[in-house]
């Protein structure tokens, strides 16, 4: 089986014909932090944020099913030597592998969805959607994360993981 990524060139525009597929076939937008306020919104309907007709998201959350279970299919069929890779393990400033760690990164997780949620849109949504739909914050959006992106990779980063 082969074991390299699919090329920028062929995955990159699948990516951007999944946005007007979607607006034309099922006229719907391209985000997975949609789904995160519909799980929410099964367990409570306050605050008003997550009292909405929730049917309308339902489909996202096959969505992002289906995307973590691609995720976990290719874990275990394809390329779990990338997981578990010794090289690849000792050159992470964090151990990945350790149960606490995990915990860290699923909390982690839990905030950033949330947050991304709360702001009406995650990286993916703006940067794919929002922009293709030329939508002024969304252009915002974008710069502010390649800013950020760029602060925390040449200045954060050495600070913290200065080895």
């Amino acid at each position: 089986m082969n074991k390299e990524p699919l090329a920028w060139y062929i995955a990159g525009p699948m990516i951007g014909l999944i946005v007007p597929l979607l607006l034309i076939l099922r006229e719907k937008q391209f985000g997975v932090s949609s789904s995160y306020r519909y799980l929410i919104s099964l367990f409570t309907k306050k605050p008003n944020y997550f009292s909405y007709d929730n049917k309308v998201d339902a489909w996202q959350i096959q969505f992002a099913l289906g995307l973590i279970g691609v995720g976990l299919y290719y874990f275990f069929t394809n390329d779990s030597d990338f997981f578990f890779n010794e090289d690849l393990k000792n050159n992470f400033p964090v151990d990945f592998y350790s149960l606490e760690n995990w915990f860290i990164f699923l909390g982690g997780g839990f905030l950033v969805g949330f947050g991304a949620r709360y702001s009406n849109g995650c990286t993916a949504g703006h940067c794919i959607m929002g922009m293709s739909q030329l939508s002024p914050a969304s252009f915002i959006a974008t710069i502010g994360f390649f800013v950020g992106g760029l602060i925390v990779a040449y200045f954060v980063n050495p600070i913290l993981f200065s080895y």
